[in-house]
C-alpha cells in the first residue's frame, strides 16, 4: 500500500481528556475515528488489525470444526421474553417497535436466537456435540462508554455456543474452549490470565473470565504469584491469601478481553432444546458460550504494547509488516524504493511503502506512531553501500543489510506464525 493513498492521517494532538494509552494512540495514528462516546469508525489501519484478530481465531477455530454462521441484529423481543431476560437484562437493552408495532431488541448477544435455532435444528444426540460460532456485531445502551475502544455502545464480538448431551461432555468442551483462547491470545502476544467470576444475567454453573492486567482495566483481579490461582474480585472478594495454597494474594487491575460460560440447560429448558437418545428417551441440552471482544482485543494490544513514540504490534495482527520509507528528493532513491516495494509485495509481505513528499523527521514519527512491526528505510546513504537501513519496531538498534541479503533479513524479523 502507498501511503500517499492511504484513508488515514495522523495527528500530533489530540484533547488532553483522553487519558488511556490505547484511546490516544489509535486517534492519534488514525485507526479509528470517533463519533460520540462509545461509537466509533475503523479506518483501514484499525480494520485491518481487526481482521487479523480474527483470522487468528478463525483459524484455530477451523483446527476443531467449529462452524461458523451469522445471527441477526434484530431480535424478536418475544424470545427474550421466554428466556426471562427482557425484563432482568436491565437498561442496557435496547429496544425498539418496527411500524406495526411488534416489539424487537438489538442483539446484546444471541443466546436466545443460537437457542431457538438449535431447538428447531437438534433431534438426536447423533448430531451432538456441535459447537458453532460468529463475528457479530452487538450494541449495549452502555451508561457510562469509557476509554476508547475498552467500553463501546456497538462492538463486534467473536462468540461460539457449544451443545452437548450431557455434563462430562459439557465440560470437555468448555475445557477445550478455556485451551484454545489461551493459544489464541498467546498468537497475538497478550498475556491473559483465565479467572473464575460470576456468571451474572448470562445464568450458568460456572464461567472464567480472560483477563489483561492493566491500569487501564476497570476490573480487579486477585491472583497467586506461587500456584497462579486467580479470581475476579467480585467473585473472591479482597482476600489476603490463596485459597489454594495460602500465599499472599495480589490485587491487580485488568482488562477482560474474553469471557467463557458454563450455561447448562437453562437457556435449552426455556426454549425446548431437546434431543433423543439411543433408547428413544428425551433430554435437554446442554449449553455453553465463549466470547472475545474485537475491538477491546485490540486496545489491551495497544496497552500492553507500546511505547512514548507510538504502538508496537505484535507481528500476527499488525496492520502492515513491513513499513517501507524513502528518505531524501532523489529520483535514484524514489526509484528503488519502488522496485524494492514491488518486489517485496510480488513475494507475499504485506507492506506499507511511506512515498510522500515529506521531511524524514515526519516519515519517521508517523513510523513510530502507527507501530509496524519492521521499518526500512532507502536512501542516498544506504544506496551508496547497496544496502537498505532495516529497524525492529520497539528495538533501538538499526543495522544495514544488503538487498541481496534482504530476504533472509525479513524471514528472521517476521517470524511465521
Amino acid at each position: 500500500m502507498l501511503q500517499s493513498q492511504l484513508f488515514a492521517r495522523t495527528k500530533r494532538e489530540i484533547s488532553k481528556e483522553i487519558v488511556f494509552a490505547s484511546h490516544r494512540l489509535l486517534l492519534r495514528a488514525d485507526f479509528i475515528h470517533q463519533f460520540s462516546a462509545g461509537v466509533y469508525a475503523l479506518l483501514p489501519l484499525g480494520f485491518k488489525v481487526i481482521r487479523n484478530i480474527e483470522k487468528i481465531i478463525r483459524e484455530e477455530f477451523n483446527k476443531i470444526g467449529i462452524q461458523e454462521l451469522s445471527m441477526s441484529l434484530l431480535q424478536p423481543a418475544e424470545l427474550w421474553e421466554k428466556t426471562g431476560r427482557l425484563k432482568t437484562s436491565g437498561k442496557e437493552l435496547w429496544r425498539i417497535k418496527d411500524r406495526k408495532g411488534e416489539e424487537l431488541v438489538l442483539a446484546m448477544t444471541h443466546e436466545e436466537t443460537i437457542a431457538a435455532i438449535a431447538a428447531d435444528t437438534i433431534r438426536s444426540e447423533d448430531v451432538l456435540p456441535v459447537i458453532v460460532n460468529q463475528f457479530e456485531t452487538k450494541v449495549r445502551d452502555e451508561e457510562r462508554p469509557r476509554g476508547g475502544l475498552l467500553r463501546l455502545r456497538e462492538f463486534l464480538m467473536q462468540d461460539a455456543y457449544s451443545f452437548d448431551k450431557d455434563e462430562k461432555d459439557l465440560n470437555q468442551n468448555f475445557q477445550k474452549m478455556v485451551k484454545i483462547y489461551k493459544k489464541i491470545f498467546k498468537r497475538m502476544n497478550l498475556p491473559v490470565i483465565p479467572v473464575k467470576a460470576s456468571t451474572g444475567v448470562m445464568g450458568g454453573s460456572e464461567s472464567y473470565e480472560f483477563m489483561v492486567i492493566s491500569e487501564a482495566g476497570e476490573d480487579k483481579v486477585v491472583f497467586c504469584p506461587k500456584c497462579n490461582f486467580a479470581a475476579n474480585v467480585e467473585m473472591l472478594g479482597e482476600k489476603q491469601k490463596c485459597p489454594q495454597c495460602e500465599e499472599k494474594m495480589e490485587i491487580k487491575k485488568a482488562i477482560e478481553v474474553a469471557h467463557a460460560f458454563k450455561l447448562g440447560t437453562k437457556y435449552s429448558k426455556a426454549m425446548n432444546i431437546l434431543y433423543q437418545d439411543k433408547i428413544g428417551k428425551k433430554h435437554f441440552v446442554q449449553m455453553g458460550c465463549y466470547g472475545i471482544g474485537l475491538e477491546r482485543t485490540m486496545a489491551a494490544i495497544v496497552e500492553v504494547h507500546h511505547d512514548e513514540k507510538g504502538i508496537i504490534w505484535p507481528v500476527a495482527v499488525a496492520p502492515y509488516r513491513v513499513h517501507l520509507l524513502s528518505i531524501g528528493s532523489n529520483s535514484k532513491v524514489d526509484r528503488e524504493s519502488l522496485k524494492l516495494y514491488n518486489k517485496l509485495s510480488r513475494q507475499g509481505l504485506e507492506i506499507l511503502y511511506d512515498d510522500r513528499d515529506e521531511s524524514p523527521g515526519v516519515k519517521f514519527a508517523d513510523s513510530d506512531l502507527i507501530g509496524i512491526p519492521v521499518r526500512l528505510v532507502v536512501s542516498e546513504k544506504t544506496l551508496a553501500k547497496d544496502s537498505v537501513e532495516i529497524k525492529r519496531r520497539g528495538e533501538k538498534k538499526m543495522k544495514l543489510v544488503k538487498l541481496n541479503k534482504l530476504n533472509r533479513e525479513l524471514k528472521f524479523a517476521i517470524p511465521v506464525s
